[in-house]
């Protein structure tokens, strides 16, 4: 009966011993767990705060693409009409040296 007792001591140290490793893992466990929910609770405040910042920027992108458009378009219109001014004046000048040529050949021909 005493042998029986020894080997029940043993095996009780035995297993006190066991539960005594598997708490300790358990606790590095759970303290893993619970750095790793920190992690991710820190990254998903910073992808929140990239996708406002990535929201806020492709919202400022698409208004100044807007803004570019509209200004070549203005850009465009304003070198056609100036293109068309100085098509005009060329003209005109033409005109303006044909009418003066027409003269000075008139009041030539006068002295004559």
């Amino acid at each position: 009966m005493f042998e029986a007792a020894a080997r029940l001591q043993a095996h009780n140290q035995e297993m006190v011993k066991c539960l005594s490793q598997l708490r300790t893992q358990r606790q590095k466990l759970a303290d893993r767990v619970a750095t790793q929910q920190q992690e991710r609770l820190a990254l998903q405040t910073e992808i929140g705060n990239l996708q406002r910042q990535l929201d806020s920027l492709d919202e400022s992108l698409e208004q100044n693409r807007r803004k570019l458009h509209e200004q070549e378009a203005k850009l465009a219109d304003t070198e056609a009409g100036y293109s068309k001014v100085v098509d005009t004046m060329h003209i005109l000048l033409m005109s303006v040296k044909k009418d003066g040529e027409r003269e000075m050949k008139q009041k030539d021909g006068e002295r004559e």
